[in-house]
């Protein structure tokens, strides 16, 4: 346990390390929350859209763009380590790599809280307060930790691909443009059959549940978004280490 724990405390570090890079990333979610704010406020017209109101679509972007904008992008790291061959010399250490990997992303929580207080600001600057109760924040808090997570295991997941085919810059922008179906839009916005099919996706897990249970909060609705988000997690854990079994195999197959 100790081990992981200085994992952690490393990668934060690390993190630190580069907080001007961070802050201009701030400045990105910034801009983007800005033209939704003003596109949203000239379609809408003050009326409301699928049972949303302007506001609402705006802390919903909020909510998603923390989860977003709390990577590392562990995918890279992972490719680079397999393509040159830096892996085999961690298969060697007495660490399991996929919770090694898990452990090191999950830093980023921290980063999410940064994104959460300058959400906060944008919030209530562009879209005004917003109704909140205390079971609204706790189901939010306890939903966008689940989502950061989720990212953190599809990071590693696309990472584990380049076991397979070396090269996974592919897989990422797959990645990246099944979560924007549901970062700048609610999943309501899509027809049914859509809906239906992107529902149970991790990309849309990792995004949805926070967003639409911070702005459109109910509490069964809350608790089964929940219940889903976390069975997704817990299916794209189980997928990892089964991808991770084959793909050690394939580099012990091909001499490391």
């Amino acid at each position: 346990m100790k081990k992981y724990f200085a994992i952690l405390k490393y990668s934060l570090k690390t993190q630190l390390v580069f907080f001007a890079d961070y802050l201009f990333s701030l400045f990105s979610f910034t801009i983007h929350v800005f033209v939704f704010n003003e596109l949203w406020d000239y379609i809408l017209q003050g009326k409301d859209i699928v049972g949303y109101s302007k506001s609402e679509l705006i802390w919903y972007i909020i909510i998603a763009e923390c989860i977003t904008y709390s990577s590392l992008k562990t995918y890279k790291k992972i490719g680079e380590m397999v393509k040159q061959g830096d892996i085999a010399n961690m298969l060697l250490k007495p660490i399991d790599i996929v919770n090694y990997l898990f452990i090191e992303n999950s830093s980023v929580i921290i980063k999410m809280f940064i994104n959460i207080i300058w959400a906060i600001v944008l919030g209530i600057t562009m879209a005004g307060p917003i109704k909140i109760t205390v079971e609204s924040v706790i189901f939010t808090f306890i939903a966008t930790v689940l989502g950061v997570l989720i990212g953190c295991l599809l990071q590693i997941f696309m990472g584990i691909l380049a076991f397979f085919t070396e090269e996974n810059q592919s897989f990422y922008l797959v990645f990246q443009k099944l979560s924007f179906f549901v970062v700048f839009t609610p999943l309501e916005f899509y027809p049914k059959i859509v809906q239906n099919i992107l529902f149970f996706l991790p990309t849309t897990q990792m995004i949805y549940a926070p967003a639409k249970i911070f702005s459109k909060f109910d509490i069964s609705l809350a608790l089964n978004l929940l219940f889903v988000e976390f069975l997704s997690g817990l299916a794209l854990y189980t997928v990892i280490r089964f991808a991770y079994k084959k793909g050690v195999e394939k580099i012990n197959v091909n001499g490391g």
